[in-house]
């Protein structure tokens, strides 16, 4: 190898590396390659397969419907001819038996091949006899032909085909696993290999490592040796052709320059030690001046030299800059005299202190003229001997302008809240526990007040407008409870005030009355960007000490007074008590449940019937929600208004909408009827940009004509102005969905959302039905609702009909309307419904008749 290029030895080493790794590569294709191909064989004869059993069973059933429409002309004393059919059911069943696509099917189990071709066999010989029997039969015998016929069909599309489909794919399965487990076992050998090349190319590493550096450390040690001062050392490797010679060579010249220059350094030396000798006094003296100066110009504080008598004698830049002037007017007075703007008999005795004791330090503010003031600590040093009128003194300036405007800042954010100007949280329980160590014997209420669904407005209108609407609150609040109570707001939508009383016994008294008065205020009308907005808001209050001894024992009580009050549906004053944090508690519980109840499966949905009054069939389905947590039923009304406060209610919808449509459309399919699906839609949801174009996704995923969907929404959703949502239900509407109202007549102005939004359909409540039997008032209203409807082109549906008598008032009405309710059928799963209608025929309920009734 001396006579090789170091190079050249380099790039065998390399080519070697390269031609192993192709190696490598070659093989684990060979082996990927042989696996694919058995793969693709598989597959394709599955799929040949599957192929010719969904053929050959769309060819029975072809020639089972011939045979059922000819047995259905089956006349006793007639015969009919069945040759045709005969001779397709033994073709037939020849097929199965001879079939070449059938063959890895044949060879897994032949057993059942054999038996569906017998069992086709066998219905030609059934046949035949049944045509001969005809002849002679009476009817009831011809009946019971057909049915056999019919029922040996059936059996042979189920069962036989079944089990033939079910032998195919196990033999898929068991192919499957057979190629699973070569998988498993190329795959170790990939591994086996793998290791086996990394081993061998560290091996290969590690050689040619070694290989180069034991030439390079022989020329490495001469180097060292010759830079220790050995001039006289052996240089090897001088006579090599390669790299490693020339560099021998070159060490070799540089070891004979190296002994020349040994000599002049020694004469250098004697020259350069008296020259530094003679200089080096000068540079410390320059050194120690420039430095001084340096720190004295670059110091980012405010440096000024005074004489003894107190006027400036020099001033850097930082100084100049932060006192606004010029040397020349500083140098015009004393230095404290110009600071701090005093006269000199006040500012004597302090001059007098730093000429004795030779020091003073201190904050004050100045100004200079058109100025902003200044805070500055001021550090005084007398440099030098006082009484011999020698010497100077050195004023050094730190602003603190900005660190006490943070304080300033700072203190402002600790205790007041930046939207509506009043207190925090933060000062409103310090201040609180404050009043309880100062006074302990002196009672006080205290009043939580939480806006209801604050979030939806803030979602519909932004942040901006929602921060306006809070201020506009903090304002109200503020002129009610006056300057005797303190006012905070403590949370996003959340404000407390505590107060005193004139007595201990009105205590009680004056918090509820506050409390409703601050109700009140908050429900006034408050106009934003076009839109009148009548909030609601709930609240809590408790005593100290009846209800806490601290601070944040009293708000953690009103906290969760105030949490039950909106969970019980708002716009509600609750007290604190033990049975509220008990239910609070649960609803704690509850809530962090729910986050996981549709990734359990916990979450059910449950499908009710809307029955046409006129002839009892089914026109369509409410799909609802139910919960089943820990082997209890969750009801609706305790777990919606959890999902609601969070977006799990949009992922609750969405997954009712998209499993409605998919079952509604499996039912059409089997009935040939067209149902409609109801879904209710909460309020968040409307809120969602582009909801329009998913929900229409859905529905066209599951193959359901948006005209049949009906999206309900509650009276209770707008608030006091629809126009929030109106924009997202016209485009609902112009996509093709019905928008209903549910619970109609329960809200604030029913009449105002028929002429505003795009409804063509409306829910009637519940309440109303209860009384139709003995309330007249209730009839009156019912009849109004539904004239005015029908007047309106509107589709009605009663909902929480439960008895015979309420289905007769309603019917004495008018029939041209839908009920939902338990008098016909409550809300069942799918698999009940899957059941009903898998023979095909729609389900009619019985509708009483008016005469019948009367008798």
């Amino acid at each position: 190898m001396r006579i090789v290029p170091l190079s050249l030895q380099f790039l065998l080493f390399l080519g070697l590396q390269i031609a192993l790794s192709m190696g490598l590569v070659f093989y684990l294709n060979t082996l990927a390659n042989t696996n694919y191909q058995t793969f693709q064989r598989a597959s394709t004869g599955f799929v040949e397969s599957s192929n010719t059993i969904e053929s050959l069973r769309k060819a029975f059933a072809e020639t089972s419907n011939q045979i059922e429409q000819l047995a259905n002309e089956f006349v006793p004393g007639q015969r009919v001819d069945v040759r045709d059919q005969v001779l397709a059911l033994q073709q037939l069943a020849a097929a199965i038996r001879n079939n070449i696509a059938l063959g890895n099917v044949r060879e897994y189990s032949g057993g059942k091949i054999n038996q569906l071709a017998q069992r086709i066999d066998q219905q030609a010989q059934e046949l035949i006899q049944a045509a001969a029997k005809t002849a002679s039969a009476s009817p009831m015998e011809v009946k019971s032909l057909q049915n056999h016929l019919r029922i040996e069909r059936s059996r042979i599309m189920v069962e036989d085909f079944g089990a033939l489909i079910d032998s195919a794919n196990q033999n898929l399965e068991n192919t499957m696993q057979m190629l699973r487990g070569s998988t498993a076992s190329l795959s170790n050998q990939y591994q086996i290999l793998l290791v086996l090349f990394i081993v061998l190319q560290i091996g290969l590493m590690i050689t040619a490592l070694w290989y180069f550096n034991y030439q390079i450390r022989q020329l490495a040690d001469i180097t060292d040796r010759l830079i220790d001062g050995d001039a006289t050392a052996a240089l090897p490797q001088q006579k090599r052709h390669d790299q490693i010679g020339r560099l021998a060579r070159a060490v070799q010249h540089f070891r004979t320059t190296l002994i020349t220059l040994s000599d002049s350094r020694e004469q250098l030396k004697t020259i350069l030690k008296k020259y530094d000798t003679e200089t080096l006094s000068r540079r410390k003296a320059e050194k120690q001046l420039t430095l001084a100066a340096s720190v004295f110009d670059n110091v980012q504080e405010a440096v000024l030299l005074t004489d003894i008598t107190g006027h400036v004698t020099r001033a850097n830049a930082a100084a100049l800059e932060l006192l606004h002037c010029s040397e020349k007017q500083l140098a015009a007075q004393p230095l404290l005299q110009f600071l701090l703007g005093k006269d000199f008999v006040v500012i004597e005795p302090l001059w007098n202190q730093v000429l004795e004791q030779g020091h003073w330090s201190g904050e004050v503010q100045f100004q200079a003229e058109r100025f902003p003031p200044i805070t500055a600590l001021i550090s005084i040093k007398l440099m030098g001997e006082a009484r011999e009128g020698k010497g100077h003194v050195i004023f050094v300036l730190s602003d603190h302008t900005e660190i006490r405007a943070r304080e300033a800042e700072m203190q402002f954010l600790a205790e007041q809240d930046p939207v509506t100007g009043l207190f925090n949280r933060h000062y409103f329980t310090a201040a609180g526990q404050k009043r309880i160590s100062q006074t302990p014997d002196s009672p006080f209420g205290i009043v939580l007040l939480g806006i209801d669904n604050f979030r939806s407005v803030n979602d519909a209108l932004g942040h901006r407008d929602g921060d306006r609407i809070l201020k506009e609150i903090g304002k109200r609040l503020a002129r009610l409870v006056g300057p005797q109570a303190t006012l905070a707001r403590i949370g996003g939508d959340e404000f407390a005030f505590y107060f005193m009383s004139e007595s201990a016994d009105q205590l009680e008294t004056d918090t509820r009355r506050y409390t409703q008065q601050a109700l009140t205020a908050i429900r006034e009308p408050i106009v934003i960007n076009e839109y009148q907005l009548q909030l609601k808001a709930s609240a809590s209050n408790s005593l100290y000490p009846m209800d806490g001894d601290t601070i944040e024992d009293l708000l953690k009580n009103n906290d969760i007074a105030l949490s039950m009050a909106k969970s019980q549906g708002g716009d509600q004053l609750f007290t604190h008590s033990t049975q509220i944090q008990n239910r609070a508690q649960r609803r704690f519980k509850l809530q962090h449940a729910l986050e996981k109840a549709l990734g359990n499966r916990e979450l059910r949905l449950a499908y009710q019937p809307q029955v046409s009054l006129t002839n009892g069939q089914i026109t369509g389905f409410e799909v609802l929600m139910r919960w089943r947590h820990g082997g209890e039923w969750i009801s609706p009304v305790e777990f919606i208004p959890l999902a609601e406060e969070t977006d799990l209610i949009v992922r609750f919808t969405e997954y009712a909408f998209a499993e409605g449509c998919k079952h509604i459309r499996e039912w059409q399919r089997q009935t040939n009827e067209n149902y409609h699906l109801s879904v209710n839609l909460p309020p968040r949801l409307l809120l969602i940009d582009k909801i329009d174009e998913r929900l229409v996704d859905i529905a066209k995923s599951a193959g359901l004509p948006l005209s049949l969907i009906t999206l309900e929404i509650t009276e209770s959703s707008f608030g006091s102005d629809p126009g929030l949502m109106s924009a997202q239900l016209h485009r609902l509407a112009m996509q093709g969905f019905t928008i209903a109202i549910d619970d109609f007549g329960t809200g604030y102005s029913s009449l105002a959302y028929l002429s505003t939004l795009p409804i063509s359909k409306i829910k009637i409540d519940k309440k109303f039905v209860d009384l139709i039997s003995d309330n007249k008032e209730s009839c009156k209203l019912i009849n109004s609702i539904l004239a005015m409807a029908q007047s309106l082109e509107l589709d009605i549906v009663i909902e929480g009909v439960e008895t015979q008598e309420q289905l007769i008032q309603l019917k004495k009405f008018d029939v041209r309307m839908d009920i939902q309710g338990f008098v016909f059928d409550p809300a069942h799963n799918e698999d009940y419904w899957d059941g009903l209608f898998m023979e095909g025929a729609p389900h009619t309920y019985e509708i009483p008749d008016l005469m019948l009734a009367k008798k």
